[in-house]
């Protein structure tokens, strides 16, 4: 009996069989989920200029699903914002989810008719329902909708990442502020891995000021929790027209653990890039007439504020007048009001400041100035009130701040000496010469001599010289301290080192505080606002000034890495660069200081 034989003929029947089912299961086609389209609205009522978010979703069907288009509507701006994909394979059957995003906005009021919008699945056309959008006058629509990208272009909410973009208001005059709000918004099943790269909107046209510290906070949107970071800068244009703001990027590198959660469209390769578009902002003039007296300060909550060091002296001494102005808006580059000389005073300048800092999510300025103010003659003088005129953007109208005038009891310069007055009458001729007497006493034998004329003693010339040559330096401090007050610039730019280094020495971030004391740093040298200045200008007033090209590029490379550094930390990496940081500001200090 050939058992070999038969066992090579069943192994064969196996196999023949274990085709023929596999062949069988392949032929077999896989069942796909009846296709159902359908088109929401995330609410039907809005005002003239708000946002709508319309919703086109598509179930079932396969992979080839055309993405819809939506056609024009009068009386309506579209974008087209995000999409999402969803599939799964359970138990033979297909399932899959798309949808995608649009939003719009509204120019006119009255009822809107939406659809139905034509989506093809499969080589098949499918309609959705017809929706309706009520549309009320500007100020009387709804609830505001969940946030979205600003233009079209980027991400949506429902997406694991998307990013916005907004002012909180896009019609203003000439210098009046406008707070830009960046949101990164980051699923909270994104890996963790991921460090996203953020570039910044270009502001040209505006001064620009950072809002920080960034904003942390965690949002439920659609049912999906996100954690939010808000970045916020504080615009003030410098010229009328319609202004824009650049858009602004996050880029998000691709890992192996993020790939792995998100869908497909997702998954196609390389980093993602979420994009928040442009923003135009329309700036108007100042109106007209001009005040003659107008300062050029655009400002709100603006408070005008004189005050002295002390309100009585002698002629020819000098009291300190304070001048503080205080308010919303960009300060630095105001000029103060200040006295001018009378025949009563003598006007000095002595020192003037500025500082900017944010409040209630909006930047608050504070300008400063000392004058030295010496009365001419004694008796009692005043101080006339201040005057300061500025555009207030809460009344859309000039305003006039005044101060009140300051009393002040000028003494004379020297007292005459007057002779004692007796009130008990005149006093005897003996009484007062015998007042007058002094009784000698014997020498005492013991007594040691008493070493010669004063003049012939070192002691005394010690004693002589010393008092002499302590004034004579006092004057000199005084008169070397009065010529830099009198320059403030100068002033400001041998100290700018030491403000450069007390801010890097300071609370914060590292990469914030090596940014701003390089930008502090180079403000104060060349006597320039902190605020609005750019990388460009940095570099342009290092040239100008004769720093070499290695300097000038380590400067440049400080400021991209503490840019870059902020949103993608690297461990160990900000002691680094604050030590590095240091090294630039001191040999940039050594070079300025040789000119």
């Amino acid at each position: 009996m050939n058992t070999t034989g038969e066992r090579r003929r069943g192994r064969g029947v196996c196999v023949a069989v274990v085709l023929l089912l596999l062949a069988a299961v392949g032929a077999v086609p896989v069942a796909r989920a009846a296709v159902v389209v359908g088109a929401t609205l995330d609410r039907d009522r809005a005002a003239v200029g708000e946002q709508v978010v319309l919703t086109i979703s598509v179930e079932g069907g396969g992979q080839d699903v055309q993405p819809p288009v939506l056609e024009d509507l009068p009386g309506v701006r579209i974008f087209r914002g995000g999409q999402s994909e969803r599939f799964s394979f359970v138990n033979g059957r297909v399932s899959a989810e798309h949808s995608y995003t649009f939003y719009l906005q509204p120019t006119v009021q009255g009822s809107i008719e939406i659809g139905p919008v034509r989506v093809t699945v499969d080589g098949r056309t499918y309609e959705t329902n017809a929706l309706v959008l009520e549309v009320t006058a500007p100020g009387s629509g709804g609830p505001a909708p969940e946030p979205a990208p600003s233009t079209p272009g980027g991400a949506a909410a429902g997406d694991d990442a998307f990013v916005t973009m907004s002012v909180d208001r896009d019609s203003v005059v000439v210098g009046e502020q406008v707070v830009l709000t960046f949101g990164f918004y980051r699923s909270m099943r994104l890996s963790s891995f991921e460090s996203p790269q953020y570039s910044p909107p270009r502001t040209e046209g505006f001064w620009r000021e950072d809002l920080p510290p960034e904003q942390h906070s965690t949002r439920v949107i659609r049912s999906r929790r996100y954690n939010v970071t808000e970045i916020r800068y504080a615009l003030f244009p410098t010229r009328a027209g319609d202004l824009e703001i650049g858009e602004a990027t996050v880029r998000l590198p691709e890992d192996l653990f993020g790939s792995l959660l998100r869908s497909r469209r997702s998954r196609r390769g390389g980093p993602r890039l979420l994009r928040a578009g442009p923003l135009v902002v329309h700036v108007s003039p100042l109106p007209e007439p001009t005040p003659a007296d107008f300062s050029g300060t655009v400002a709100r909550e603006l408070e005008l504020e004189a005050s002295i060091d002390r309100r009585r002296l002698e002629a020819g001494q000098a009291l300190t007048l304070r001048i503080r102005l205080e308010g919303d808006g960009y300060l630095p580059a105001a000029e103060p009001p200040a006295l001018t000389e009378t025949e009563d005073f003598r006007i000095h300048q002595a020192s003037s400041g500025a500082d900017s800092h944010p409040r209630g999510g909006r930047l608050h300025g504070v300008r400063t100035l000392e004058q030295l103010v010496i009365p001419r003659r004694p008796g009692r003088l005043t101080l006339p009130g201040l005057h300061y005129t500025y555009f207030d953007t809460d009344t859309r109208s000039y305003r006039t701040l005044t101060t009140e005038p300051i009393a002040l009891q000028v003494l004379p310069g020297e007292n005459a000496s007057a002779e004692p007055v007796f009130a008990g009458g005149r006093k005897s001729e003996i009484e007062l010469i015998s007042r007058d007497i002094r009784y000698l006493r014997p020498l005492d034998p013991g007594a040691r001599p008493w070493g010669g004329p004063l003049p012939g003693r070192s002691a005394f010339w010690v004693a002589a010289v010393l008092p002499g040559l302590a004034w004579l330096g006092s004057v000199g401090w005084a008169r070397r301290r009065q010529r830099w007050l009198a320059d403030p610039r100068r002033v400001r730019a041998r100290r700018a080192l030491r403000a450069a280094l007390a801010v890097l020495d300071g609370e914060g971030d590292a990469p914030d505080r090596a940014e701003k004391a390089l930008r502090v740093y180079v403000a104060d040298r060349f006597d320039r606002p902190v605020a609005g200045m750019r990388n460009e200008e940095i570099d342009a007033l290092l040239t100008a000034a004769g720093v070499d090209s290695g300097r000038r590029e380590r400067a440049r490379a400080l400021l991209r890495s503490a840019e870059a550094a902020r949103y993608a930390p690297a461990q160990g990496a900000d002691t680094q660069l604050l030590q590095e940081t240091r090294v630039c500001l001191q040999g940039l200090e050594e070079v300025l200081r040789a000119r």
